[in-house]
């Protein structure tokens, strides 16, 4: 019979745990396939089709007793070639052992931490003043035009001096898509959500002012003006004040902890010095050492010593966490073994394919095959307006047919950022389009100067013109050569597996059991997850 259960999961996806051990399900679970010692049950498939529903199969009917097998079909594959890894011992590899216990160390950490700090922050007496001390208790109203560079900023400051407005400046100048288009315009903010490294001469200002040098963020170079102060909504904005009131207090209430732990193990780091041996300890405590083979010297901040003292309170961590059995948690082996499963896999794949050279002859032959990929193509550019409500496409629509430009339209309305800034303009060329939907085929078949919409699309409503068509040189083979190598490279890998997988199903059919008649019974709440994964 053919099982995939959480020690055996089909990693379609990094991270995905798709299974539980059988035992673990009460009432009994129907299986769907049993694989060696490990089961496929209705919640591990459907878990694992809505990932591949959204990826390799996406477009396909998942109501479809059809579409079911193939993605069943695609589960075994995955479970058969970790079966092959393992006949093959891959995973004895030092680089895998490595991945693993470096992950298995974080998810202990993680475990300890919320079992210490479960209760924190439950106790809500504190929150007044922390709500005031971080700065939500107040919001402020910001424009902004955000540049490339301090000449930039500057040159700006002087146009306003000069009495140019800033609005017109931000539509003209600034980088900073989301509000460009919008003239430089946040919403209310806290004053906990201005970014810390411009809040102290933010509010330096009085409403009104500009501040009278660039000022640089994580994002650019910015020059900012606050309109407004006022007193904030708390009852708008308790919840946020409350997860993060819990945040911190659980982190201090667990580095209090990881702190003991270095106590009471009495954790000493020494100092470096040049001549330092590299066998020697960095840390030390009671049982256990800290080696510069453990760590990455060269990632350490300024504070060095506080740098080691935390990698090593951090193995203290894990060794706690170990001693209290956290390494035996489903969770834990669950997400471990994923890893070691994907690892080992990709390690597989590797061995499988090889190198593959593709001779050019070859790549030729694919160019002159394909003249619909490489030769001249219809195409079309749309100035588009995308918004997310159907009635204000519809009211969009209406202004466009007495005469509002379209570009003009979607510099204010539409929520598809990357053409905002530029009126919504966009050259189409494939027909298949995800991001699109039905609007590309419909505008490469369109005539120039039709208004389209709204036309349900990915994303929102659309409402566009067609503003010209035209036709694509054909590419010549040099300018594509790279491309056509990449194709028919994947290609062979893919024959390659495909080939693979035919000798394993073959050599583990003992091992393999299919219960069709529970295809019927999975995916049956397949809109719910839908809406889900929507949201």
């Amino acid at each position: 019979m053919m099982r995939i259960s959480s020690r055996a999961v089909i990693l379609l996806t990094a991270g995905l745990l798709a299974c539980e051990r059988t035992e673990q399900y009460d009432p009994k679970p129907v299986v769907v396939a049993v694989i060696d010692r490990d089961t496929i049950d209705v919640e591990a498939y459907d878990e694992m089709a809505t990932t591949l529903l959204a990826s390799s199969h996406r477009g396909q009917d998942p109501t479809s007793l059809d579409t079911r097998r193939q993605l069943l079909d695609a589960m075994i594959d995955r479970q058969l070639l970790a079966l092959e890894g393992q006949r093959r011992k891959l995973d004895a590899a030092p680089k895998i052992a490595t991945a693993l216990e470096q992950r298995q160390s974080k998810l202990l950490w993680r475990a300890l931490f919320n079992a210490v700090a479960v209760d924190a922050g439950l106790d809500t007496s504190g929150i007044q003043t922390f709500a005031i001390e971080e700065g939500f208790t107040e919001e402020v109203l910001l424009q902004h035009v955000m540049l490339a560079n301090e000449a930039d900023a500057w040159s700006v400051l002087e146009a306003l001096d000069a009495g140019e407005p800033m609005d017109v400046l931000a539509v003209e100048r600034s980088t900073h898509h989301e509000t460009g288009g919008l003239g430089g315009y946040f919403s209310y903010m806290s004053v906990s959500q201005v970014l810390p490294e411009i809040r102290e001469q933010i509010l330096s200002l009085e409403s009104g002012q500009t501040y009278p040098e660039p000022l640089t963020s994580r994002y650019g170079i910015h020059v900012f003006r606050l309109i407004d102060r006022r007193p904030a909504d708390m009852v708008r904005w308790w919840d946020a004040v409350l997860k993060e009131f819990r945040v911190r207090e659980r982190s201090r209430v667990f580095e209090s902890f990881a702190d003991s732990l270095a106590d009471a193990h009495g954790l000493v780091c020494e100092s470096l010095v040049d001549d330092r041996p590299a066998s020697d300890p960095l840390c030390t405590w009671t049982d256990g050492q800290l080696l510069s083979s453990d760590v990455n010297l060269a990632a350490a901040g300024e504070d060095l010593q506080s740098w080691l003292r935390t990698k090593a309170r951090d193995r203290l961590v894990v060794e706690e966490a170990k001693r209290r059995g956290m390494d035996r948690e489903l969770v834990v082996r669950d997400q471990v073994e994923a890893l070691r499963e994907e690892m080992m896999i990709d390690s597989l794949q590797r061995v499988v394919v090889g190198r593959i050279e593709i001779a050019d002859a070859e790549k030729r032959a694919y160019y002159e095959k394909h003249p619909e990929l490489y030769g001249p193509r219809p195409t079309v550019r749309v100035d588009e307006v995308l918004v997310a409500d159907r009635t204000l496409a519809q009211r969009l629509r209406g202004q466009a047919e007495v005469g509002v430009p379209i570009d003009s339209l979607a510099r204010v309305h539409s929520i598809r950022e990357v053409t905002k800034k530029r009126g919504g303009s966009m050259w189409l060329v494939t027909r298949d389009n995800p991001l699109l939907g039905a609007l590309a085929p419909l505008a490469l078949d369109s005539e120039v100067g039709a208004l389209l919409g709204p036309l349900e699309v990915p994303g929102g409503y659309s409402v566009l013109r067609i503003a010209e068509k035209s036709e694509t040189p054909t590419r010549p083979y040099e300018a594509v050569e790279r491309n056509i190598e990449v194709i028919l490279r994947l290609r062979a890998e893919h024959q390659k597996m495909d080939s693979l997988l035919v000798q394993l199903r073959v050599d583990f059919a003992d091992e393999v059991v299919v219960h069709a008649d529970a295809l019927g019974s999975v995916l049956t709440d397949w809109g719910d997850r839908e809406d889900d994964a929507q949201n």
